[in-house]
């Protein structure tokens, strides 16, 4: 980007850095958004975090990244958004918007005239992904989930976005990416759709806002910022281990949950993998894994509640 960025109100001119916050139509919500306009003509970045409101280390990261930029350095442009959801992140709020229980990284690419985070995801969509090239959305284990760090993205009909997509994942330096089947209302999975490379990245567990796992996901914006020539310096790849789907194994049962492995775990299809009781003690379910595969998310919480994620096993 060379010309002026005007997104809403904010405006970043070539060589400059603006911040503000993006209105979100019909409510009161309001999304920090930082523009970093460079001196120099390139392609345009977007990093997300916190469009899950207690994933600490991606927000933390997001926020250095935006604020370290120095426009005299950036060929191109970079758009950092984060917390996207400050509504999510002021309620402590897993995984959901508060006022209207939906999950804004199922809901995209949104509506003009929908629910709260319908609205929040089109807002995006529509003055913000316009003028990108790329998108990084970083996330992490929200309040109730233990996470080993992985990348992920969408394969798609189209090898040369696939080709792009693989090499910003070697690029930001997750050792395990995941290809996720079918995740709809996802920003990778719009992000494809339009036709754009998309990424979603994840670091940090339990809600907790630790600096190793802000560093990597630190270094991993700059290392995507440094592969796309926005800023100056050479990316060391990393080699990856794939996996082509990520099966949940999920709550049929509200009680009290009892993980059986830990993260990091590799089990086998039909292994238990946990057990739901009811409140005397009582086994109300085993879980079988659905897959053999890589533990990689794991339910901390002894509450569930039936259809909550339990385990995401990686295959």
């Amino acid at each position: 980007m060379n010309a002026t960025i005007q997104i809403q109100d904010i405006s970043a001119a070539a060589g400059t850095k603006a911040q503000g916050f993006l209105s979100v139509a019909g409510t009161a919500v309001k999304i920090p958004i930082v523009i970093v306009n460079g001196a120099q003509d390139g392609p345009t970045l977007l990093v997300t975090a916190g469009i899950h409101g207690g994933e600490y280390p991606s927000i933390e990261a997001a926020i250095r990244f935006g604020r370290e930029l120095d426009a005299a350095q950036v060929k191109g442009a970079v758009i950092v958004m984060s917390p996207v959801s400050l509504n999510a992140f002021h309620a402590r709020q897993a995984f959901l918007v508060p006022e209207d229980g939906k999950n804004l990284n199922r809901v995209f690419p949104g509506k003009a005239t929908g629910t709260i985070a319908e609205r929040m995801a089109y807002t995006i969509i529509s003055t913000v992904v316009p003028y990108i090239d790329a998108w990084v959305d970083m996330h992490g284990g929200d309040i109730p989930e233990a996470l080993i760090p992985f990348g992920g993205y969408i394969i798609s009909e189209d090898e040369a976005l696939n080709a792009r997509n693989h090499e910003l994942s070697e690029a930001f330096g997750l050792k395990y990416l995941l290809h996720p089947a079918n995740l709809p209302g996802t920003t990778i999975a719009t992000a494809t759709a339009l036709g754009k490379p998309g990424i979603l990245v994840e670091a940090g567990q339990l809600g907790i806002l630790d600096e190793d796992n802000t560093q990597v996901l630190l270094q991993g914006c700059r290392n995507v910022a440094q592969c796309m020539g926005i800023l100056a310096g050479q990316v060391q790849m990393t080699d990856l281990t794939e996996y082509m789907n990520w099966p949940w194994v999920r709550a049929s049962h509200t009680g009290c949950w009892y993980p059986q492995v830990k993260i990091g775990d590799t089990v086998t299809e039909g292994q238990v993998v946990g057990i739901v009781k009811d409140y005397f003690g009582e086994t109300l379910a085993e879980y079988p894994a659905p897959a053999s595969g890589l533990v990689l998310l794991v339910c901390a919480a002894m509450s569930v509640n039936a259809n909550d994620p339990l385990i995401g096993i990686a295959y």
